[in-house]
């Protein structure tokens, strides 16, 4: 199973998610934002990033640059509610852009979450 990097702000989402993921037999280290996950991706090796887009300091945009700027090509699952000022048909789009492998949006269904996992890992 792979090592995930989860980059998530809101402590009940990465919580969700972390269970989900692990129940699948994945191991999961958590990063609150993005500024956090570039020092953590620097100190270690994973397979897939799994990555909320809309956090406060560095969000998931900048980190998505910063990764793909440097020529990383981690593969990258983005999971977005959107934003105010960023409704949902903006986000898949730009996320895509700046290199994302796969969006799932917020809220999503477990089997949607793991599939888009394993989709990207295959």
């Amino acid at each position: 199973m792979a090592h995930i990097l989860l980059v998530e702000d809101s402590p009940e989402v990465s919580m969700t998610v972390r269970e989900i993921l692990e129940a699948a037999g994945h191991t999961v280290d958590d990063a609150p934002s993005g500024a956090d996950a570039l020092k953590i991706l620097k100190a270690g090796k994973f397979d897939l990033i799994v990555s909320d887009i809309w956090m406060p300091g560095m969000d998931g945009i900048a980190l998505l640059k910063e990764i793909r700027g440097a020529g990383n090509d981690i593969p990258v699952v983005v999971i977005s509610g959107g934003a105010p000022n960023a409704p949902l048909t903006y986000t898949a789009p730009l996320a895509a852009t700046f290199g994302a492998n796969a969006v799932v949006y917020k809220p999503f269904e477990k089997a949607e979450l793991l599939q888009a996992v394993a989709t990207v890992l295959s």
